[in-house]
């Protein structure tokens, strides 16, 4: 199958070639990429050639959607190739895009398939929109691993520059800095625009802005435990980088991959109690490595072989029904 990522503009973004260049690469969006071994085009170089490919991806952010209606007016009605559009975002940030409701419901018809990848995310897209998350390279990530002696007596939070939820997962982190006799609670992923920004020298020891993929992973699993308490609705690349690295993590329930690999150490984020007896489980040793290896081994939901055969089981399915036609009839 040729497969294309179509993006627009008249070059691919820098922050989008580095991300390309990582080894390894970071879980997400891209990895459907390199499942396919397929292409990343803008728009400017695939316009007068979009029938040379099987299936050309979209991903409906506010940036890219605008291609959705030009790809579909050049492609017409009953082309053989197959416009598929995913939704990337979390539907609890959608209101930020300040996006005319009736123009994404337009734009969501405009697919021969259309797939989110969370079940909440899903209830809010067009009807007939397929759950499938993105995959993860987790053969090559499974190889990944630092000295055991760097590691160091402390908790690593995970921040989300979406979420901006620092206060209560930092209150939770010092009740477990405080309770295991841990040196430092660090940051990563921080953003400078959290409203708590102000206080962030006096609430963690390190902060780690975005960084790229490699040095992540090698700072994450130099922590003695990990914490996300992500309080949106995704699928959660970080839950699959964890399992694969079998690196302990409390997460939050409303996270997939958290409560698919990590079902043991996942609670509501905002309830500190329940977070805290998830803490005491974690930190069991005894209890902690057999939940660590059902981890290790169900992250295989998320590989490449398996997430193309979702893909392509949805893709057929589509064309069964009737592909655009079928969804230019159908409201959310």
């Amino acid at each position: 199958m040729k497969f294309a990522i179509v993006l627009p503009g008249k070059s691919i973004p820098p922050h989008i070639v580095d991300c390309l260049k990582e080894q390894p690469a970071r879980s997400g969006f891209y990895n459907w990429l390199f499942a396919f071994k397929g292409e990343i085009k803008t728009w400017e170089t695939i316009k007068d050639n979009l029938e040379e490919y099987d299936v050309l991806q979209v991903n409906m952010s506010p940036v890219d959607m605008m291609l959705v209606p030009e790809i579909r007016r050049k492609l017409g009605r009953s082309s053989s190739t197959k416009l598929v559009l995913n939704n990337d975002y979390v539907c609890e940030y959608w209101d930020n895009w300040r996006i005319d409701p009736f123009r994404y419901e337009q734009i969501q018809r405009e697919g021969d398939m259309v797939f989110g990848t969370e079940k909440h995310q899903v209830s809010q897209m067009i009807k007939g929109s397929f759950c499938m998350p993105h995959p993860s390279n987790t053969k090559i990530l499974k190889r990944f691993g630092v000295d055991p002696l760097s590691k160091k007596n402390s908790i690593g939070v995970i921040c989300h520059w979406w979420a901006q939820s620092n206060l209560h997962a930092y209150n939770t982190a010092r009740w477990v800095k405080e309770e295991y006799g841990l040196d430092e609670i660090n940051a990563y992923g921080y953003s400078k625009k959290e409203p708590m920004e102000r206080y962030s020298g006096v609430m963690y020891n390190n902060i780690y802005d975005l960084m790229d993929f490699p040095s992540f992973l090698t700072m994450i699993q130099q922590e003695k435990i990990l914490y996300d308490p992500n309080p949106f609705h995704t699928y959660g690349r970080n839950g699959v980088e964890a399992a694969c690295l079998k690196m302990p993590v409390v997460g939050s329930d409303r996270v997939f991959s958290y409560s698919k690999l990590f079902p043991s150490l996942v609670c509501d984020p905002y309830d500190r109690c329940a977070t805290m007896s998830k803490f005491k489980l974690a930190m069991d040793e005894k209890k902690v490595g057999d939940w660590l290896d059902f981890a290790y081994q169900e992250v295989e939901y998320f590989n490449y072989e398996n997430s193309k055969a979702r893909y392509m089981t949805a893709l057929e399915e589509s064309e069964r029904r009737g592909g655009y036609e079928w969804y230019q009839k159908q409201t959310l």
